[in-house]
């Protein structure tokens, strides 16, 4: 299994070459992406052709999380080819101008329930934050657990029990007063389970790097990087 980080940064990205929130995860004969943020589109085109996208999760409808399904759209039409998007379903004019479209099959999924999408298992987990979001367990030869945003809560403890990576939104500096974690939390997650964390969901002016120089279990998400599992 491999995660490659296509964006990184909430609620927008910095200048320069840059994307919110997308992550691409490859098994043997499945690409998964996770969520589909401003400026991810033509990053996620760089490392897999539309045609070889399995499935697409979304883990909550904020805009830096879902914006460029939009021009993804357009893509899928070029093709003519459907795609599944596993997602909280929502009675809301933002969800029906995303996933109401003839190539969009889009499968409701809520908190303890199981899929399967290609050779993956995906477990969903309710979160906390200022929009409906689900954290995902992705199950494969490895197992990793991508939280979407959220604060703090024990959900996440069970979600990570006997994972190989967690993908978290750990990245605000400590005391931080708002509906995301902080590195603090990072730091909490690898010294209660061991779990190797990637901390990503960054805000554009600030580099949480050096917090994590003395924890070689914790990472930033490096966008463009492949990360074997």
């Amino acid at each position: 299994m491999k995660l490659t980080v296509i964006g990184k940064y909430g609620p927008y990205a910095k200048s320069g070459n840059h994307a919110a929130s997308c992550y691409l995860v490859s098994g043997k004969n499945t690409n998964l992406v996770l969520d589909m943020g401003p400026g991810s589109m033509s990053r996620l085109t760089d490392k897999i052709d539309i045609e070889d996208i399995t499935a697409i999760f979304i883990s909550h409808l904020h805009y830096d999380h879902t914006s460029d399904l939009l021009a993804f759209r357009y893509r899928l039409e070029e093709l003519d080819r459907k795609v599944k998007i596993y997602s909280i379903e929502q009675d809301t004019p933002w969800f029906h101008i995303l996933f109401d479209h003839p190539l969009i099959e889009h499968i409701p999924v809520k908190s303890g329930e199981s899929v399967n999408a290609g050779e993956f298992r995906l477990s969903f987990y309710e979160m906390k934050h200022t929009e409906a979001c689900l954290a995902v367990r992705i199950e494969g030869e490895k197992t990793l657990v991508y939280t979407g945003d959220t604060v703090y809560n024990d959900n996440i403890l069970q979600a990570v029990r006997g994972a190989d990576l967690l993908l978290s939104d750990t990245s605000k500096p400590l005391g931080f007063k708002g509906p995301h974690m902080n590195i603090g939390n990072a730091r909490e997650f690898n010294e209660k389970t061991g779990i190797r964390v990637i901390s990503t969901h960054l805000s554009p002016g600030y580099d949480p790097a050096p917090e994590f120089e003395n924890y070689p279990g914790i990472e930033v998400a490096e966008e463009g990087k492949t990360y074997e599992i």
